[in-house]
Order: structure tokens, then sequence, then C-alpha cells
């Protein structure tokens, strides 16, 4: 090993020549303690020098060794001449056809193995467990070996063991020189009943530490488990479902997911959707069907029907999302004619969610299937006078609902003015895709009103969808 030290310093005492002077020693003391490290390797390396680097009586142990042998295998070839030696020389051949040199030199190599065959004691000379454990902390034992831990006769505390039932303990090394595996077997009495686990964990040489105990599934646990499986599961299919009229009984047991073929007949007339059916058996059987996603969050939407044998598939019911919303107002006065009904004119659109209104002819046609809630308001200048006010709400050309009248003289007889709200909201109509709501007024003889042109503060005609008609409710 060469050391090179810089030996020419700095003529001045300054750090230049300081730090000269420091690598210097460093230089020194790591060559030292290399030599040192690599005289202790070398103390301890059963291999450090080969029998020719050894001298012995003016040769080396290698030539030595190999006239030994060659004395020994001439004696032994001398000897096989009598018929008595014969086996001996015969012992010398191995199984595998080759031969040793001696019979001495083939029975050193298996005492060598034999001497070497267990570096560890895994159990007692007499090949039980190597000790029984009936306390203690198992994090403490790291020593390789078969333990048995005797819950049952246990004079205190087995700690940190995965279960309290008496069993064994292997441990196992690893490559390093710390740092094991324990598995843990805990001992059955009956092994026709019960359940058997192995536990295991490893001491972690990085952390220092010991990991948490994990266990092997045990078959008779694993096979109830399968056992409890049945065949009702999830049906996934490329097969799209070509006729909303298919019998229920048609769709196999469990949840079946598949996308609709473009055919009329699902809820809303939208013929691309994907359909979910629930089936345990042919007499409990519910489906799904979710609008197909579009560009529109008006598209999301989602209802649900049932399955009778006796009847066929029940109405479709909305579930969520398809909600439906329209308000409108004036932007120009209307004279009310004397002793008429007459249509109300909602000429301004505010918000209409799914163009359901046409202020041409002041009507709401319902695109989506459900029940709606309407709310109106009007603001009426008028004179002082007999008042006799009706508002009526309209479906499909006739007359749904009064939802306000107003009957009166006049109270204050120094004024002229007489002017009046109308308003009434918590209306619920059922409305099929196609109808449709208008808005009517009676005024009776002798009143001069108008609908005033105020804002959708005062005059509107709201109408929102809140839901799917309920079953068996009348309206």
């Amino acid at each position: 090993m060469a050391i090179k030290l810089i030996k020419t310093y700095s003529p001045n005492e300054n750090a230049t020549r300081l730090k000269q002077q420091e690598q210097d020693a460093q230089t020194v003391e790591d060559a030292l303690n290399k030599q040192s490290s690599d005289l202790a390797t070398h103390k301890a390396d059963p291999k450090a020098h080969a029998a020719s680097q050894i001298t012995y009586e003016g040769t080396n142990v290698e030539t030595a060794l190999k006239a030994v042998n060659a004395y020994v295998d001439n004696l032994v070839i001398e000897a096989s001449k009598g018929d008595s030696n014969a086996e001996v020389v015969a012992a010398r051949t191995n199984y595998d056809g080759t031969t040793d040199t001696s019979l001495k030199a083939r029975l050193d190599r298996y005492a060598q193995k034999t001497d070497n065959g267990q570096n560890f004691k895994l159990t007692t000379s007499g090949g039980l467990a190597k000790k029984s454990i009936t306390e203690g902390d198992l994090n403490s034992i790291t020593e390789v070996g078969i333990y048995w831990c005797d819950f049952s006769n246990a004079t205190g505390d087995i700690l940190n063991a995965p279960v309290k039932t008496s069993g064994w303990l292997e441990v196992v090394p690893t490559v390093w020189t710390t740092g094991c595996l324990q598995r843990y077997t805990p001992y059955r009495s009956n092994p026709s009943t019960g359940t058997m686990h192995v536990y295991y964990r490893n001491y972690a040489i990085g952390a220092q530490s010991w990991g948490q105990w994990s266990t092997f599934a045990d078959k008779l646990e694993t096979d109830t488990a399968m056992a409890a499986i049945n065949s009702q599961k999830i049906n996934t299919t490329t097969s799209k479902v070509g006729d909303v009229t298919l019998s229920g009984d048609s769709y196999p047991i469990g949840l079946t997911i598949q996308e609709t073929e473009g055919t009329a007949g699902w809820p809303g007339n939208w013929s691309y959707g994907i359909v979910e059916t629930h089936k345990l058996n042919n007499v409990r059987c519910t489906q799904y069907f979710y609008k197909n996603g579009g560009t529109s969050p008006l598209s999301n939407g989602a209802w649900a029907r049932h399955w009778w044998q006796s009847a066929g598939w029940g109405p479709w019911f909305s579930v969520f999302g398809e909600n439906n919303w329209c308000n409108v107002s004036v932007t120009n006065e209307q004279l009310l004619t004397q002793s008429l009904t007459q249509k109300v004119k909602f000429d301004r659109v505010i918000n209409d969610s799914h163009g359901q209104f046409n202020t041409s002819s002041s009507r709401f046609t319902a695109k989506v299937r459900g029940l709606y809630m309407v709310g109106v308001g009007l603001y009426i200048n008028r004179i002082k006078q007999y008042s006799n006010v009706e508002l009526n709400l309209y479906r499909n050309g006739t007359r749904y609902k009064v939802i306000h009248n107003n009957r009166q003289a006049p109270a204050n007889e120094t004024t002229n003015e007489f002017d009046q709200g109308h308003y009434a909201s918590g209306v619920t109509v059922p409305l099929e895709v196609g109808d449709y709501l208008e808005m009517f007024i009676f005024v009776g003889s002798g009143q001069d009103l108008t609908i005033s042109s105020k804002s959708g503060q005062y005059n509107y005609f709201d109408i929102y969808r809140v839901g799917d008609i309920p079953q068996n409710v009348t309206f």
C-alpha cells in the first residue's frame, strides 16, 4: 500500500501550512487504521494462506501433505494385495464413481461435514424442543432453534405471543448476524376439529424492532367461506338490452349491468343509457335505468321499476335527477275584459331549464313526467269599485284548480285607487310528457282591471318539478 504525503510545507506559519500538516496526519492515521483492520481480518480468516504459502522443514505444507497422502495411498494399495483388505480399498470409492486418494481422506471429508452439519443446535441432543418457555418475552428470543411455549404450565406471563395457547416457536436466522424470523404454531389436541393457524413475524434490521404477527389462512375457515359463496353475482356483459318489455324471468340471478340498444320505451323515451337488473329470483326482480351522460347536466337521472310475474313490469318511477323548472313574467300591461275568463299573457322568460314555455301561447308544456309545484303572482291596477277576481290553473285546456279568489267592496271612499295583488303558491299538479299548463283569470262585470307591467317580483308564473308522480295518490 503506497502512502503519499505532502512533505513540502508552506514556508510560512499560516493556515495553509496548518492545513497541509493536518492532511498528512490524517493520511498516516487512515493508513494505520487500515493496516490494523486488514491484520485483524487476516487473523480471523481460515483461508488467509494457501498450504503452498506456508513453509515446512525446507519445503511447504502443500508438498508435505501430498507426500504423506502418497505414502498412505501406497500403504493401502500394498495392503490390498491380500484378500482381507479388498474391502478397505473398495471403501475409497464414492457413490458417484469418484475415488478418494485414501480411505482416511474420505473419512476426514465426511467427518468435517458431520462436525459442521449443525453450526447451531435446533433441538436438544435427544431431538426434543430446545427449551420449554413458561414465562418471559418472546421478543428476546433470537437464538436459532425450536422452542415449546407451555401456557398450560406457565409460571408467569409469556409476553408478545400471537395467541395465549401452547405451541411451537421456531426461530430461523437471516444471512446477517442480527435479525431472524419467528414462526408460531399453536398445539391442537384434536387434529380433526377446530382451526389451525400459523403465525409469523420477523425482526427488522433497519428498524431494530419486531413486526406485527401475521397468519396463514386456515383451511377449514377457507373452505367454509368458499362454501358460503353462491351464484348470485355481478354479471357485466357487452350484450345490449334491445327490448324494454323483455320479461324479468329472462334475466340471470344477481346484478346484471347492460347498455340499452337505442330503442324507445325507456323513461322519457331516452334511447341510450345503462340498465341494472337486480334479481334474487323470478318474483324478486327490480330494474334501474340511468340516462346516458351527455354534455348537459340536465341529462342526468335514474328510474326504477319492479317485475311481477302475473302482471309484468310496473311503471317507471324517478329515483333522482331530471329536475325541471320554469320562471316567467310579463313585459306589458294586459287589459282585462269584464265578465270573461281569459288567459294571462306571460311574455317574458326568466328561467326555463328545458325550453318548455311558449311566450306566444303563454303555455308551459312538460317534457319530463313528474309532480310539479306551481306558484303564481299578479299585481293588478284598478280603480275603486266592486271587486271579483279569480285565478285559475288550467291543465290541458281544462280548469284544474282555483288558486286564488277575491271579492270585496271599496273600503276607503276618499281615494279612487284600489290596486290589489293576487298571489298563490304550493299548488301541486302531476304532468305526463306533453301535458301543458296555462294561467287564466276571471273578472266580474263592472270592473276596470289591468295586469300591471311590474317585474318578476310582482308578476310571475313559477313551475318546478319536485319529484315523480307518487303511486296511489289522487290529485
